[in-house]
């Protein structure tokens, strides 16, 4: 399969095929989601030896461990003997885990414990060292994240989060006590091929005023003045930046050090948690990201499915089910220094934004959803789609990483975005895969 004309970087031009052909989807299966690195965890949800989680990489299903010596492995959550599925809850603790099939027992890193029947009906022949769980190849952390890869020729997980990690410190590394996520995860489904949500998160500032109108009216309670500036250059980045050319990873970023919790009925209490350690902030990351990053609108995406909204503190990933559906699993996240009530604060208000019900995630699953059935028929899916904003309109800017465009309204990161997804369908291996250098992007074209 020839990804290579259905995406052009230099105009943004897109096929809509990549939304509703199956080879396609097959073909990100094992090249994007078999190749790239995939959340599993978050510390807080296996702090434990034996807490486990259940998750995806891809639609392959997963189990995620927390071993004896505080290491975490993963494996395939299927038995070995003949497929059944091995662990149905969603998380937990275990000391084993046993298929309700036939029962086969599996110790918690992987090997294959007991075998009913062994000796009368194996013969005692079986050798279960050799059926053990299936491991995912790599698993590395990145402060409290952790990250699975398929491929054990992927680059580390550092190398592969590269510059990124300067923004994505602004969450995970700004106090002292570090992240964790509360509540539940809030499963949803939607109609839409994975790639439609991404986008609209990692940069697409553009739909809030129209798609979010009447949600903004009822629960703005700050201005985003970058919503109205545009991306002309002359707006400067006080009006915000789009932010790529991080190995396809990307950065949403209003620069004001509050307006991530615009839409909370009453920020104050936030706020004044922000002020009061801001100090702390810059003596760990800086003055530019303490005043400027911390506490504003910022999205961060990491390339293919995860994306963390500091201020708005969601954590989200998208599980795809097909190349029509995409299953949406997302926490609320919060700073382990924040007190109590500020805590609750923020869960409650990611339940109203952003939750089952939210007010704008309604919005968004319902044209996503269209924009996926309209890429269906046998006529429209020759028509090309287009992320051409700003194409041309973006530069390197002093003390920040990346390919920066001016302003909150653009479609700069989607290309950057479609260009990553069209390196890795395209790329027979990792080392056909471009790494970015970014001192260079400026004058890339």
């Amino acid at each position: 399969m020839e990804t290579a004309t259905l995406f052009d970087f230099r105009t943004g031009r897109q096929s809509r095929r990549i939304y509703s052909e199956e080879q396609i989807y097959r073909l990100e299966l094992e090249r994007v989601f078999g190749r790239c690195w995939l959340f599993l965890a978050h510390d807080s949800q296996i702090a434990n030896p034996g807490d486990y989680v259940r998750t995806f990489m891809g639609e392959d299903e997963v189990l995620v461990v927390r071993q004896k010596d505080r290491s975490v492995r993963a494996f395939l959550n299927t038995c070995t003997h003949r497929g059944n599925r091995l662990c149905r809850a969603d998380r937990g603790s275990a000391r084993s885990f046993t298929c309700n099939y036939h029962g086969w027992s599996f110790t918690a890193d992987g090997a294959l414990a007991a075998v009913p029947l062994e000796k009368e009906a194996y013969f005692g022949e079986i050798d279960r060292s050799k059926h053990g769980l299936v491991p995912v190849a790599q698993v590395q952390s990145y402060k409290g994240l952790v990250f699975g890869n398929f491929d054990p020729a992927a680059p580390s997980l550092s190398d592969y989060l590269g510059d990124l990690k300067w923004y994505l410190d602004v969450w995970l590394d700004a106090m002292p006590g570090g992240t964790a996520l509360v509540g539940e995860t809030q499963k949803i489904d939607f109609p839409t091929n994975w790639k439609f949500p991404v986008e609209n998160v990692c940069g697409d500032g553009y739909h809030l005023g129209w798609a979010h109108h009447a949600a903004m009216q009822a629960v703005q309670t700050m201005d985003l003045a970058g919503l109205r500036a545009g991306n002309s250059d002359a707006a400067g980045l006080d009006m915000g930046m789009s932010v790529a050319g991080l190995n396809g990873h990307m950065v949403l970023a209003a620069l004001d050090g509050q307006s991530g919790y615009a839409f909370y009925p009453n920020p104050k209490p936030i706020v004044e948690y922000l002020e009061a350690n801001r100090a702390t902030v810059a003596a760990r990351l800086g003055a530019v990201r303490a005043q400027k990053l911390w506490g504003s609108q910022l999205n961060i995406t990491i390339f293919p499915n995860l994306q963390l909204l500091p201020g708005l503190n969601w954590f989200r990933v998208y599980h795809p089910k097909g190349p029509g559906k995409v299953e949406q699993w997302t926490w609320a996240m919060t700073e382990n220094d924040m007190p109590p009530d500020i805590k609750s604060m923020i869960l409650d208000n990611q339940c109203l934004t952003f939750g089952p019900a939210g007010l704008f995630d309604n919005d968004d699953g319902d044209n996503l959803a269209a924009c996926t059935e309209q890429s269906r028929g046998w006529r429209t899916a020759q028509m090309d789609l287009y992320t051409h904003m700003a194409v041309g309109h973006s530069a390197r800017r002093e003390g920040f990483p990346g390919d920066i465009a001016t302003g909150l309204v653009s479609e700069h990161n989607q290309r950057y975005f479609y260009r990553r997804w069209q390196e890795m369908t395209g790329a027979a291996s990792w080392k056909d895969v471009p790494s970015y250098n970014i001192n260079r992007l400026a004058t890339e074209g």
